[in-house]
């Protein structure tokens, strides 16, 4: 049977200085770095979120950037594309004109050419017929 004598008090002492010491020494520590450890894991788990959020506002900021730059060059590319046509058209209205111009002086030289030379021939024109119709008949005519 068990009996109850001092030994029962003083293991029993025993076991409370131990479960106080080993609570001093061993369990509070643990426990203090335990919640430590989940407090710095909630803060990095909070910044985490806090980045995510940001960094998916600096995302749909530079997509909107993005989008309104690409719309920008577009119309920058259309107005120099207007701009373009605009000036080809007039460089080949100024190209036509001159194009006219020159060829209103060709005709102009073509014509005083033709009429010179008509006007050269015209004069050379009896002798010529009377010489080709002396070959003709082949006699000399008056």
């Amino acid at each position: 049977m068990i009996d109850i004598d001092w030994t029962l008090y003083a293991l029993l002492i025993n076991f409370l200085v131990l479960v106080f010491l080993l609570n001093m020494v061993l369990f509070r520590p643990i426990r203090k770095a335990l919640k430590e450890r989940q407090a710095k894991l909630d803060a990095q788990a909070a910044d985490i979120n806090l980045m995510e959020t940001q960094g998916q506002g600096l995302d749909s900021e530079i997509k909107d950037k993005l989008a309104a730059a690409r719309r920008e060059g577009a119309g920058a590319r259309e107005t120099l594309k207007d701009e373009g046509a605009a000036a080809e058209a007039s460089l080949l209205e100024e190209v036509k004109r001159e194009v006219d111009l020159e060829w209103s002086r060709v005709e102009q030289k073509i014509k005083q050419d033709v009429a010179q030379a008509r006007k050269a021939l015209g004069a050379q024109t009896q002798s010529f017929a009377q010489l080709l119709a002396s070959k003709i008949l082949g006699r000399e005519l008056s």
